[in-house]
């Protein structure tokens, strides 16, 4: 496996290395040391060319269709005044939802003014598929990088040490604003970092330009957000504080982050442009996220 930038005549800059998935049928113990070393540093680690065109297309189109009917659902159930997620008012978005869990379903919750992540849909086809939520070559790199063996070895995808504990679209609409700064959770322990126990795999269904709106990362924050206005001092003091970083993915790559480590979504400032994005998030086996999304749903009344 070749750890490469992507090449100077892409259409797109890469922001970042993007690393080859490997792929099950060799052995792949050293690109899979090279992987979580990479994640272990940095907190993230990107992968080209995980999902093909035809997957990623049919992915898309779903998601599509699952948003517009999340949103005639919240209407139907009387929780919006309008069907869609948003309209225009005096020239200004107006939004179905308000921004955050409380003001969310289990179903969608509006992360920030249009930025939207939905779990709608997801437990059913394609979302559910047998190559996209049990893909070998992906779940032999989620082993590899959940481990508590440092001395990876070709693993068996049937792992039950973690589970895929959820599964959404993040949609960031025409106009959605930059994020702030945050990590999707903390720290299993204060006192000292530990290995990741939860990350997010981000697989864009369109090729993510600057205009989209992408990721921004900072690379290596995951380990000073267990106590980040101190350590983040420290670390500007001592000169190791990382710039953030701007990865721009292809439809289909894959962006893999540690839940700790700091990030954001860029702005869509297109006009008619949304930037669907598959989001699966994988967790050892014994820890449930409680925070990200509500417990009530669309059809409670």
């Amino acid at each position: 496996m070749a750890s490469s930038a992507r090449s100077q005549e892409s259409s797109l800059p890469s922001g970042w290395t993007f690393h080859h998935l490997p792929c099950t049928s060799v052995d792949v113990t050293d690109e899979l040391s090279v992987l979580r070393g990479a994640f272990d540093e940095d907190g993230f680690i990107c992968l080209s060319s995980v999902f093909d065109t035809v997957t990623v297309n049919r992915l898309r189109e779903a998601a599509t269709t699952n948003f517009d009917e999340c949103f005639r659902r919240l209407h139907e159930c009387g929780h919006t005044n309008f069907p869609q997620y948003c309209q225009e008012q005096d020239g200004r978005h107006e939004y179905a939802l308000k921004v955050g869990i409380k003001a969310g379903f289990r179903e969608i919750v509006m992360r920030s003014p249009g930025r939207f992540e939905m779990p709608y849909g997801c437990n059913k086809s394609p979302f559910a598929d047998d190559d996209i939520v049990r893909n070998k070559d992906l779940l032999q790199v989620v082993c590899a990088l959940l481990s508590d063996d440092k001395n990876i070895r070709h693993q068996d995808s049937a792992d039950d040490s973690f589970y895929l504990c959820n599964a959404s679209i993040v949609t960031a609409t025409p106009g959605s604003a930059n994020q702030g700064w945050h990590a999707d959770g903390g720290h299993i322990n204060l006192q000292s970092h530990e290995p990741c126990h939860c990350f997010n795999v981000f697989i864009p269904l369109v090729d993510v330009s600057l205009p989209l709106g992408p990721t921004e990362l900072r690379p290596g924050s995951h380990k000073i957000t267990r106590n980040l206005a101190p350590m983040m001092l420290a670390a500007k003091a001592r000169g190791t504080l990382r710039k953030p970083v701007m990865p721009l993915l292809r439809a289909g790559d894959a962006l893999i982050f540690d839940y700790r480590v700091l990030h954001r979504g860029r702005a869509n400032i297109t006009k008619e442009s949304d930037r669907p994005i598959l989001v699966m998030t994988f967790a050892k086996s014994g820890f449930k996220d409680r925070l990200n999304f509500p417990s009530k749903s669309i059809d409670d009344r």
